[in-house]
Parts: structure tokens; sequence; C-alpha cells
């Protein structure tokens, strides 16, 4: 009974009631590896994008701007660099913290086990 967590829930009468979860029964989602994350169908912009934040993040451990990846990619539009940064977050090769400078990170890099 320790595994299972009681959390009130309001419902449109502002009745509050108790959902149930149990903790174990919760599937956790694993993280893809680099090899799956390249075999994901990527277009050749994408594909180059997401090269370029790998690169990056094992040079420097931290993620580039979206300036640095249009440098880097030899293109000066800063818009389409940050809608092909939203699709493969939407591929799920990804992860950007909104609002956040310099949060693009591939998804198999965490932070507890950053060197």
């Amino acid at each position: 009974m320790s595994n299972v967590v009681t959390l009130p829930r309001e419902s449109v009468k502002s009745v509050a009631k108790k959902v149930h979860i149990n903790r174990e029964m919760v599937a956790r989602r694993r993280e893809k590896t680099y090899e799956e994350c390249v075999g994901v169908g990527m277009t050749p912009a994408q594909k180059e994008v997401f090269l370029v934040v790998d690169e990056w993040w094992r040079a420097y451990g931290f993620g580039p701007s979206i300036r640095d990846i249009c440098r880097i990619r030899g293109k000066g539009g800063m818009g389409n660099t940050a809608e092909i940064i939203k699709r493969l977050v939407k591929l799920g090769v990804l992860k950007k913290v909104a609002g956040s400078g310099r949060s693009v990170r591939p998804v198999y890099i965490s932070f507890r086990n950053l060197e």
C-alpha cells in the first residue's frame, strides 16, 4: 500500500474526488539511444541540426543557441532552424525547455550522468 498515492481532484461541481495512482503500474518511458535517434526518419536538414546539437553537447557540455546552429550550418534564417528544432522535439530525438535559451539537448543525454 506504500506505492499507492492519493491525490485530491476537483470536478466541475468543485467536489473533491480522490484519484489513486499505483506507481508500480505507471509505465516508465525509455529514452532513445544515439543509434535509435539517427535511425529515425529525418530529412537531411533535420539530421544536420541533430548532429550539430549532438556534437555541441559532446564538445561543450551545454546546448547551442539557435544562432550557433545557424552559423555552423551556414544558414542565415533562424526561423527555419527553430522550426526544424520544433519538429525534432516532436519526433522525440531532442528535448527543449520552452522559453529557455540553450536548452536543446539530445534525449539520450540526461543531467544525472554528465561527465
